[in-house]
């Protein structure tokens, strides 16, 4: 019997903003969420770490447990080590969360929306005062992202902050390749939706095949940056 006074199960919902992406049954005395292959939960997104965080079972209840994330487990804004989960309760997670429904049980095959994991590729770290505001932000209002291939699978960045980089250095989203400078692109806010800019040197930056050094982006458009193609779409 849980805090509702029911016997049964609970669901996890995994959310990106207000958007649902999956269901999930927990069933299991440990669900392991994160990146990785071997989660029971795969959330498909850099600011998740590969194993970044356990729902477990306590007794009749179930608490969410950090597992040494590099971003963090945020429950009421408030970042945690271990908690016991109430109902409606929401776990933030990088760009995504997790909602408790503690009578739940999730729809058949509903799991289509949790992409395969990242493997080895490395956690991209998360602003975390900037995702606040995100999230803070009017839920009507249209987000971008960029996508990007890693490791042969697709991941969607979204253009939270006010200025992206891209680079091979301590940038927002890598790339690879020789002479790429460490922030080469900036992708910056702009009334209407995002301007791109050039930081110059040897490596040309491409939008739909023409080089430029600043570009008003469209929906759709592509960027190529040495061996790295990015796709600048709606979240």
């Amino acid at each position: 019997m849980n805090e509702s006074g029911v016997v049964g199960m609970a669901k996890i919902t995994v959310m990106f903003g207000s958007d649902p992406q999956g269901e999930f049954t927990l069933n299991k005395d440990e669900m392991k969420v994160g990146r990785a292959t071997d989660c029971e939960i795969v959330v498909d997104n850099l600011g998740v770490s590969r194993h970044h965080c356990s729902i477990i079972k306590q007794g009749v209840d179930w608490a969410v447990v950090d597992k040494g994330s590099n971003n963090g487990t945020y429950v009421g804004g408030q970042r945690i080590t271990t908690h016991v989960l109430r109902n409606n309760d929401r776990v933030v997670m990088g760009k995504h969360s997790l909602l408790y429904d503690a009578t739940g049980v999730a729809e058949a095959n509903d799991k289509k929306k949790a992409a395969a994991g990242m493997g080895g590729e490395m956690t991209m770290f998360v602003d975390q005062s900037a995702l606040a505001k995100a999230m803070a932000a009017d839920p009507n209002q249209k987000r971008m992202a960029i996508g990007l291939d890693q490791g042969g699978r697709q991941v969607t960045v979204p253009l939270t902050k006010e200025e992206t980089t891209i680079g091979s250095g301590p940038a927002d989203i890598p790339a690879r390749g020789f002479l790429v400078k460490p922030v080469q692109i900036k992708i910056v806010k702009a009334s209407g939706g995002h301007h791109l800019i050039n930081s110059g040197g040897w490596r040309a930056v491409k939008v739909n095949g023409a080089k430029v050094n600043d570009a008003m982006l469209k929906a759709g458009d592509v960027i190529t940056l040495a061996g790295s193609i990015f796709t600048y779409r709606q979240a």
